[in-house]
């Protein structure tokens, strides 16, 4: 079975490389986008399938909420977790609306990170009655 393809979106290149390393650690293949265009071109050229999509919030150029309501156009079944430090309720508010799969508040709690990434991987138990 091929290990599990995460789309890794984060501007601040030290927080992408440690959570690639991290996740590259755990078993996943990561593609990581150190900005939202980068991000955009993996999503807009749909020449990658990934299993999870995990972006940061704030980002110059085009934003968080911005890249979630692309990548679930674009990949609907993909879950997508945000992190950011972001904490308002309006904004997670908005986020789960757009279609976000969790929404988890940096610094990040690295056993919360890796149960979402978990949960994000399990598929949905269809009951037919």
């Amino acid at each position: 079975m091929a290990s599990p393809t995460i789309l890794l979106v984060d501007d601040d290149v030290a927080v992408l490389a440690s959570l690639s390393n991290l996740l590259n650690h755990f078993g996943y293949v990561v593609a990581g986008a150190a900005n939202s265009q980068a991000a955009m071109d993996y999503v807009a050229g749909a020449r990658n399938r990934f299993d999870v999509i995990i972006t940061d919030l704030a980002m110059p150029g085009i934003n968080g909420m911005e890249f979630l309501t692309l990548a679930k156009k674009t990949f609907p079944d993909v879950p997508v977790i945000i992190m950011t430090g972001h904490t308002e309720q309006c904004t997670i508010d908005e986020a789960l609306r757009l279609g976000a799969f969790a929404y988890l508040t940096k610094p990040l709690d690295f056993q919360e990170f890796a149960n979402t990434i978990q949960r994000a991987l399990r598929p949905t138990v269809k009951t037919g009655h």
